[in-house]
């Protein structure tokens, strides 16, 4: 939208490159979309919107000091990896006041990482996208069970054998009815699916998402509710867990994926949708996978389904002739 565009460029630099960062979470390089985001972090929860300020200001800053391409950080390529570090790390870990000395180094590697692999994927066409933040993440919660320090928290399961799910809480039928309660179920599926993405399990946080998705961009928003629609719909029919369909945990990576392929990295068209559709329904399948694959560990999947989805289909599309960005 032209009146976002414009108060985006009214804004200070500094200030406006801080919120550009908070605004590609989402792929939205403007620095009101990351305002409201960042705003509707702080409703969600003001330790988690400490943790993404001190996250983004710190992975921008660092950006600076390494002499990283000023049209990268301008952008906010440099903020977005580091505004996901802190709420995760608060997250997943104990809350002591050591954990905001972890934050910080945190983010300050994952601007590292990011220009590593934007040396190493450029070539290709391929973005890093959140794998600096997942593979940082993974690293320094590994890490605390090295140090006295810090501990991982109560919501980081404990490393262990994948069990199976011994039913889906919730017959098929039960979500697809017309019942005023499928209807709530729904609305808070899909709200805390598109929160989800920035750690925040809140159903106004994800209402504020969309609308700042909006702000930059409608086939964005479009895409990222159909993200957060399959991101409830094919675990439902696979009988996934109720409780993990209502958190939103299984449709934030659909959100991301959907809205890379269907939007931001491969020409918008008709032809592109349907190849996000799938993408996302993949994603969901690619999830449930990589959750089990790092029980054993201990380490939650975060956003890295949606990387590895993402990857592979824009490594497909660009050896189509319909789908070549």
């Amino acid at each position: 939208m032209q009146w976002a565009i414009k108060l985006d460029m009214a804004i200070p630099r500094p200030i406006r490159v801080i919120l550009r960062g908070v605004g590609q979470v989402f792929f939205c390089g403007n620095a009101i979309t990351g305002l409201l985001f960042l705003i509707a972090l702080y409703i969600g929860g003001v330790t988690a919107g400490l943790a993404a300020t001190v996250g983004v200001v710190t992975s921008t800053i660092t950006a600076y000091v390494l002499g990283f391409s000023e049209d990268d950080i301008d952008a906010g390529l440099y903020g977005f990896n580091g505004t996901l570090v802190g709420p995760c790390l608060f997250l997943f870990l104990e809350n002591t006041p050591l954990l905001w000395v972890y934050v910080v180094l945190a983010s300050i590697l994952s601007s590292v990482v990011l220009a590593a692999l934007i040396r190493i994927l450029t070539p290709y066409k391929i973005p890093a996208s959140t794998s600096p933040f997942v593979l940082t993440c993974w690293m320094f919660m590994i890490a605390v069970y090295s140090f006295d320090s810090l501990s991982r928290g109560p919501v980081l399961s404990a490393p262990g054998i994948p069990e199976t799910i011994a039913n889906a809480d919730l017959p098929v039928t039960a979500w697809l009815s017309m019942a005023n309660e499928t209807t709530e179920l729904w609305y808070v599926a899909l709200t805390k699916g598109i929160a989800e993405v920035m750690f925040a399990d809140n159903v106004l946080v994800g209402i504020l998402f969309l609308i700042g998705i909006a702000i930059t961009s409608w086939r964005g928003a479009f895409m990222a509710f159909c993200g957060a629609f399959v991101g409830v719909l094919v675990p439902v029919l696979l009988g996934a867990s109720q409780n993990l369909i209502e958190m939103g945990l299984y449709a934030f990576n659909p959100v991301l994926t959907m809205m890379a392929i269907g939007w931001v990295f491969l020409k918008p068209s008709a032809g592109t949708a349907l190849l996000a559709l799938l993408a996302g329904v993949l994603t969901v399948i690619c999830q449930a996978g990589l959750a089990n694959f790092l029980a054993p560990v201990g380490l939650p999947t975060l956003t890295f389904p949606f990387v590895l989805t993402m990857w592979m289909f824009l490594f497909a599309a660009s050896m189509s002739k319909h789908w070549s960005s």
